[in-house]
């Protein structure tokens, strides 16, 4: 584990909060927050002592409206349970999807070697021909493009294609 994630996580458990002095931060804000932050699960703030809390209520102005008036019970056919959904996805599974869905690479993601291809609707991507014939499409990085609109890409171990060229 990272050095800075361990001195991170000794200073959330160890070190007292600390609240910034701000003139915009109302002492009830600052008393909620402490109490939230308390690092005694034993006397941390509890959701029922929250929402009787004066800065949450405005002392008792605005009151939060109680579960019987808030909450409905809302009930489940047989049918709607065997139509559910049967497995969710973890957390992990769903970022890295969406990840590939707004990078439109839909390669093996766990394949560090081919990291910096994309596909051809990014910009700096061109069509290559590999040592066995065969025409894969390559990510330029940035490192490797000329600044201008119209140049043309320049490098040792690179071909030199246009934009409308494809290599037979």
């Amino acid at each position: 584990m990272d050095e800075r994630i361990l001195s991170l996580h000794h200073k959330i458990k160890n070190q007292l909060v600390e609240l910034p002095e701000q003139r915009d931060v109302s002492e009830d804000l600052k008393d909620l927050l402490l109490k939230m932050l308390n690092k005694n699960p034993e006397t941390r703030i509890t959701v029922p002592e929250m929402k009787v809390h004066p800065w949450v209520t405005r002392h008792g102005a605005e009151p939060l409206p109680s579960e019987d008036e808030n909450c409905t019970l809302i009930e489940v056919t047989e049918e709607e349970v065997e139509n559910s959904v049967k497995h969710i996805p973890s957390l992990a599974t769903v970022i890295l999807v969406k990840t590939m869905l707004r990078k439109r690479s839909f390669g093996n993601p766990f394949d560090w070697s081919r990291r910096e291809e994309r596909c051809l609707s990014a910009s700096g991507n061109l069509l290559i021909k590999n040592k066995s014939g065969n025409v894969k499409y390559c990510y330029i990085h940035s490192s490797h493009r000329k600044q201008g609109s119209g140049d043309s890409i320049k490098s040792a171990d690179l071909p030199d294609v246009g934009e409308d060229e494809v290599l037979s």
